[in-house]
């Protein structure tokens, strides 16, 4: 994967690149202005010696000749700096008088002849040159007269010209690097004080960053890491709760075991020994319950760094599932378990699913009295898929309702071996499914029913076999 490069270089490409393209855009007019200009500049003085050739013009015997000496025609094509040809062509196209073939103006046809001076690109034995062509009107018809000279003094003005208006946009441009240089430093401040900000942060400091002293563009930046900050705050204060709530449930059930394990080895009545295993026994499967229920709780905390898939569930599949688990443990009880499934599809996560039905079946059992009834239903009904845990026996009061969901919180007078934590189990799968709990006295007004409502699925299902 190749190396990310520096952001100050990117904005610097983008900058400068498109930049440099608009200086060579204008060099390109600039470059035929200047063209042109010089043409102005020589031509005029290019027509001079052909004007005064045609001047000069005469006819001896029907000869038509030119009356300057050589000393004269020499002069005229005197230059310091570029080489002159001259070419005079009679009106049959015949040469009169000349020291190099010019070729004729590209716009006249065979045997004409321009009527007004013209000036064209040419070459002499591949030597480009500029032309002048005169036109002269005589009594045996029109004599033909170019003068034609080497480019050197124009293409020395062009040069002169281009450079003239490209020094100083190279100037500007090089002060526009240096500002562009400088103004990205300047406006990747902003990043620069947020990471020594962020950097010069203990492990532990997971405050918000302050949004409102931070630039327009910098703020999405600003708000997605506080909500990174807030989810890693969330994550490390559930782990927090949960060693807290564990070592502080953990350490009275362990003190028992360890003490009913000393009085079991000291006991010498086998009778009495007895008694302290089956202590022993009930003190264990209370801690593995609660053990249990702790790390369920874990699981369905958010934040937690895990992320459940979430299907398609039929509820009445999930709560089928529960009958060879929980129905042992009522017989035991002489409690009447009871299951009215009717399929309500959902979209979540059936292992948590089972979990929330678990803790709901096993608060109800724990607080219903031998010879109750404890009903499982699933149903779906007003839009909503429900999961709903009701049974008879002393029910919650409506004042205590709202803080039974509270960790490790229970009702006094309840009685039971619980550790209030099944109804916060519950609350927190519900959360991770968007789901409503609601506790509600049942029809024949004693008891609870524990209800959970569900988003229903927006496709029905297949239909689940029946218990």
């Amino acid at each position: 994967m190749p190396r990310p490069g520096s952001l100050h270089r990117l904005l610097a490409r983008w900058l400068l690149g498109p930049l440099a393209v608009l200086i060579f855009i204008s060099a390109i007019p600039t470059y035929f202005i200047a063209i042109n200009a010089a043409n102005d500049a020589y031509d005029s003085a290019l027509l001079d010696p052909a004007l005064a050739i045609a001047s000069h013009i005469s006819v001896s015997d029907d000869k038509i000749s030119i009356d300057l000496p050589v000393v004269a025609l020499d002069a005229l094509r005197v230059d310091s700096v570029d080489r002159v040809f001259f070419q005079v062509l009679g009106p049959a196209n015949e040469r009169i008088a000349g020291n190099a073939s010019i070729p004729p103006p590209p716009e006249s046809g065979a045997g004409m002849r321009p009527t007004a001076p013209s000036y064209y690109n040419a070459g002499i034995d591949d030597v480009p040159v500029r032309v002048a062509a005169l036109s002269a009107p005589h009594q045996q018809g029109r004599v033909l007269v170019q003068v034609a000279e080497t480019l050197l003094k124009r293409e020395h003005l062009v040069k002169e010209m281009l450079l003239s208006a490209l020094v100083p946009e190279l100037g500007i441009a090089i002060a526009a690097v240096a500002l562009f240089w400088y103004g990205i430093r300047r406006g990747l401040e902003p990043l620069e004080r947020l990471r020594r900000e962020i950097a010069m942060r203990s492990p532990v400091d997971l405050r918000p960053v302050v949004e409102s002293d931070k630039p327009q563009e910098i703020q999405p930046l600003v708000v997605a890491l506080n909500q990174l900050l807030g989810r890693l705050n969330a994550a490390i204060d559930s782990q927090r709760r949960f060693i807290a709530n564990a070592a502080h449930q953990l350490r009275t059930p362990l003190a028992g075991l360890k003490t009913h394990a000393e009085l079991a080895r000291r006991e010498p009545d086998q009778a009495e020994t007895r008694a302290l295993l089956d202590m022993i026994a009930d003190e264990t499967e209370r801690t593995s319950r609660l053990v249990n229920q702790l790390l369920a709780l874990a699981r369905a905390e958010p934040g937690v760094g895990q992320d459940y898939a979430q299907d398609p569930v039929n509820l009445h599949d999930v709560a089928s599932r529960a009958v060879q688990a929980w129905v042992p443990r009522a017989l035991a009880k002489n409690i009447d378990l009871g299951f009215e499934l009717d399929d309500a599809w959902t979209v979540g996560n059936a292992p948590l699913l089972s979990e929330l039905l678990a803790n709901l079946l096993d608060n109800a059992l724990a607080y219903t009295q031998a010879g109750g009834t404890v009903t499982v239903r699933t149903r779906a009904a007003d839009g909503w898929a429900y999961f709903e845990v009701e049974d008879n026996g002393p029910g919650i009061p409506e004042q205590e309702r709202g803080r039974v969901f509270e960790r490790f919180y229970r009702v006094a007078g309840t009685g039971g071996d619980g550790s209030g934590l099944g109804l916060a189990v519950v609350a927190e799968i519900a959360a991770r499914h968007d789901a409503a709990v609601e506790i509600v006295t049942p029809a024949e007004g004693r008891g609870t029913c524990v209800r959970v409502a569900f988003k229903p699925l927006a496709r029905v299902g297949p239909l689940a076999s029946r218990v």
